[in-house]
């Protein structure tokens, strides 16, 4: 049925007409038992396929006669192919129908969040830790973000703490996010980061965020790189970044994993109820805890060690 046209960027529901269904391996006309596991083609979509980290959309289709159809997913196929995963709730589904997409639109907000914030901490990582950091990998989620980077020793505490901060000041400083469609070369020679190992058209989104000038320019973001993905409007939408953990992924290869928004702050919150409770529980104020734990934890050796003497 040729490429599927995507409207995500713009929109998080549009009208489309079904051009195929795929049940059980196999092309059908039609589903009509409610529970049935479909593959739905469209001839145009709002819902992001997945792709180049971020997952899929979620959301809903409805058509005539009360049909309503779950889509738990949406995958990027061969070339632009989208292909809507889901079950067939209420009525019945056939090839032709013209039919109404709605995505899943909080879960929409927050995977751009994340999304966008890969950016930041990508650029972030680089001014810290040098140009040799570059994207190995990355998932974009709804809940959480992790991203994977060429690093040969792991993290000091100090450069997880200043790269959090600087992404948290671009998120600050609330600039528009800036959309371009350039042609590759030229977008690399404008100074676009490309990941190594992708496959770029004829024409690709340029997007840049983030910097210092009064004037929201591409030219003047803190990061710009290539990418098809979802992102938000304005760096403050992200509304607050925190990295959870670093760790080894591989030779040469170093994993952060992290959060944003409201999952940031939930965040914050557990560690505030951890930390308070926890001081409680020994008698001490927060800033001597560390000390306090440690003296707790030499008492125990000196008993084992005396345990074993006896």
């Amino acid at each position: 049925h040729g490429d599927t046209s995507f409207l995500a960027y713009d929109s998080t529901s549009s009208d489309a007409t079904v051009t195929g269904l795929v049940s059980d391996g196999e092309s059908v006309t039609e589903v009509t038992a409610s529970g049935t596991q479909v593959d739905v083609v469209l001839n145009q979509s709002s819902f992001y396929g997945e792709s180049g980290g971020q997952v899929g959309d979620t959301g809903v289709i409805t058509g005539s006669e009360d049909m309503v159809f779950t889509v738990t997913d949406a995958q990027k196929h061969v070339n632009d192919l989208y292909v809507h995963v889901g079950r067939l709730d209420e009525g019945e589904l056939k090839a032709g129908d013209e039919v109404r997409l709605e995505v899943d639109g909080d879960r929409r907000r927050r995977v751009r969040a994340n999304h966008s914030a890969t950016h930041l901490l990508h650029e972030a990582l680089r001014r810290r830790l040098g140009d040799h950091v570059t994207q190995k990998g990355s998932l974009v989620a709804p809940d959480r973000l992790r991203f994977d980077i060429s690093h040969p020793k792991p993290l000091e505490a100090d450069e997880i703490t200043a790269v959090e901060a600087e992404v948290n000041r671009q998120i600050g400083l609330k600039k528009e996010v800036v959309t371009r469609l350039m042609e590759p070369d030229a977008a690399v020679e404008a100074g676009a980061m490309a990941l190594f190992g992708e496959k770029y058209g004829d024409e690709v989104r340029v997007v840049s965020m983030g910097g210092e000038e009064a004037v929201d320019t591409a030219d003047a973001a803190f990061s710009t790189e290539l990418c098809g993905g979802t992102h938000v409007r304005n760096t403050g939408d992200i509304g607050v970044f925190r990295i959870l953990s670093e760790s080894a992924v591989a030779a040469g290869v170093r994993r952060l994993e992290a959060l944003t928004g409201d999952g940031a702050k939930e965040y914050q919150d557990q560690a505030r109820q951890t930390l308070t409770a926890t001081t409680a529980l020994v008698g001490v104020e927060p800033e001597q805890l560390v000390q306090k734990v440690e003296e707790l934890m030499g008492q125990r050796r000196d008993l084992e060690r005396q345990l074993i003497d006896i």
